[in-house]
């Protein structure tokens, strides 16, 4: 239910001609769903209104009565690797993150390292050329070599730092308590991908003879895995003090070692994807070789957890971690699940997985998809309240979402270069209208409005608040 906007809302800079406005809104704030609308000036809000307090502007759309909250921010996809731009390129991966309601992604390195800040300048010149929304890096991935790099890239407004507790990128426990250690002393966090690399080589051992079967990915990566390195990377984030930050957990085991140290007061947050909350391991081989990332798809049970952890506000953001690749990288893996890429769309796949399977099931909240989706990944790299919000004098990045539309999902309306999609075939309930990044229309049913380098690059930091305040 949405009230008004009161006087507690009605907010503008000034009562003059503004550059935009949308009329007829249901707008999502901090403080709950309120009926108005909001005007831009400059590429930043400027008034915040009910329908008749609103200025005169440029261009006037009426939102239909439709849900206007702010752009979602992706902070883990796979976007820009230079060598590996037949899976994924920033001019293909902001048109998905655009057409998904996402206004701000943060790139996750792939392949490459993203560790210095000549190879940032780089990544910055190639996504000003060709994003169509705005980004940020995370960077990694994290190692003996490159822990004495994180002052300089936190300078330049990276203040993320990825690390791996597993092959093919595993950083030994002294290289992650190094690492936690100094962003314990100049602010950011480190994103751990958690599975213990022991535990997955005994498992692997026991499917031989299975490989033909999809599900055998799954079966080799058990939950302990995700426990236990969870459990030891909490730890040195106690020890340390430094902010942990856990990539997509996936299992009950796993958000139980989150919750137990979240409440012991260690500065851990964590993070989910939607084709976790979407899909469970006993579809996998059904689905194929397309099913197969890491971490892997988990049991019924396992996304119950996910989903009320998400709910209760135990999981603190969502992510994408979009890494899709060429078909034939996922048919090669037809005879031998241990062949097919790991990886999976899923940019433009979040808040439609997160208004159908989450609002229109009862399993989310609106408040809840405001913070997760938007506040929270703000807060989290730096950002709000620049971003993630609808404020006077924030960029006016966001999202015009009908929840009621019926969309079926075919690889066609896709933008990612992959050319299919996990999600083919499926139904969903609830689809971004528009999206808007700095007041301009970016997206418009199926269509991308604005050329490759409206996108501007994102400093961590530059919010005004305390990274992860």
């Amino acid at each position: 239910m949405s009230s008004s906007v009161t006087s507690k809302h009605r907010k503008q800079v000034d009562s003059g001609k503004v550059d935009l406005v949308v009329k007829n809104a249901r707008l999502l704030l901090e403080s709950g769903l309120v009926r108005g609308g909001i005007g831009v000036s400059n590429g930043r809000f400027s008034v915040i209104a009910s329908d008749g307090h609103l200025p005169d502007a440029e261009i006037v759309i009426d939102a239909d009565n439709k849900i206007l909250m702010p752009g979602l921010i992706d902070a883990h996809a796979h976007i820009d690797d230079p060598t590996m731009q037949s899976h994924e390129s920033v001019s293909s991966g902001s048109r998905a993150a655009a057409g998904g309601g996402i206004t701000t992604f943060i790139d996750m390195p792939l392949t490459n390292q993203v560790d210095t800040v000549n190879i940032v300048d780089e990544r910055i010149v190639t996504g000003e050329s060709n994003s169509v929304v705005d980004f940020a890096f995370n960077a990694g991935m994290m190692n003996a070599q490159n822990v004495s790099n994180i002052p300089s890239l936190v300078e330049k407004g990276v203040a993320a730092f990825k690390a791996f507790t597993c092959a093919p990128y595993e950083a030994n426990t002294g290289v992650i308590a190094k690492c936690l250690s100094e962003v314990s002393e100049i602010g950011g966090h480190v994103t751990i991908h958690s599975e213990d690399q022991g535990i997955l080589d005994e498992f692997q051992k026991d499917m031989d003879g299975e490989w033909d079967a999809p599900i055998s990915h799954s079966l080799a990566r058990p939950n302990i895995a995700e426990q236990l390195a969870i459990r030891q990377n909490i730890s040195i984030a106690a020890q340390t003090g430094g902010h942990l930050h856990i990539a997509h957990v996936t299992t009950r085991e796993g958000m139980n070692e989150i919750e137990r140290g979240k409440m012991r007061g260690v500065m851990v947050t964590t993070e989910v994807c939607p084709h976790h909350l979407m899909f469970h391991r006993d579809e996998m081989n059904r689905l194929g070789p397309k099913s197969k990332m890491n971490p892997p798809l988990r049991s019924k049970q396992d996304r119950a957890a996910l989903w009320s952890a998400l709910l209760r506000g135990m999981i603190d953001i969502t992510v994408s971690d979009h890494a899709p690749c060429p078909i034939d990288k996922k048919d090669a893996g037809k005879d031998d699940i241990r062949e097919a890429w790991s990886g999976v769309d899923g940019i433009q796949m979040i808040l439609r997985v997160l208004l159908s399977e989450g609002i229109n099931k009862g399993r989310l909240s609106f408040s809840r998809l405001l913070r997760v989706g938007s506040r929270n990944p703000a807060r989290l790299f730096g950002l709000y309240p620049k971003k993630g919000v609808i404020r006077i004098g924030s960029d006016a990045d966001f999202v015009i979402i009908d929840p009621t539309k019926e969309e079926k999902i075919t690889a066609d309306m896709m933008f990612s270069k992959c050319g299919w999609t996990l999600y083919e075939g499926m139904t969903m309930m609830g689809a971004p209208q528009m999206t808007f990044v700095r007041g301009i229309k970016v997206y418009e049913a199926g269509k991308i409005l604005v050329k490759p380098s409206h996108g501007k690059f994102q400093a961590m930091g530059s919010g005004n608040k305390p990274l992860g305040d």
